[in-house]
């Protein structure tokens, strides 16, 4: 991965996966972050992706961020937004 590049892993295991919810926040979280990051979607600083687990189980589905590592259990889209916009102004930043 590219030191300028933010990526947001979606865990869709079988915890968070259960009946949809993964699959529910991935849905969410693409259609939020295409409207506030389209460019840097775009041109692949930021990247969405999903695991099969992220070993930070609750009883929330959980996101990380990375390069940080950071990690969100529910994260409402707010909060998720304004993260990856920190991370991409650092990931700017240093690059």
């Amino acid at each position: 991965m590219a030191s300028e590049q933010v990526r947001l892993l979606v865990c869709v295991g079988p915890r968070c996966g259960s009946e949809g919810r993964g699959r529910a926040l991935l849905a969410s979280a693409e259609a939020a972050l295409l409207e506030a990051f389209p460019e840097a979607l775009a041109d692949e600083r930021l990247k969405i992706s999903t695991r099969d687990c992220l070993r930070h189980c609750t009883n929330e589905p959980v996101v990380r961020l990375e390069p940080s590592g950071d990690a969100f259990a529910g994260p409402d889209m707010d909060t998720l937004i304004r993260e990856i916009g920190v991370a991409l102004e650092v990931a700017r930043s240093s690059s």
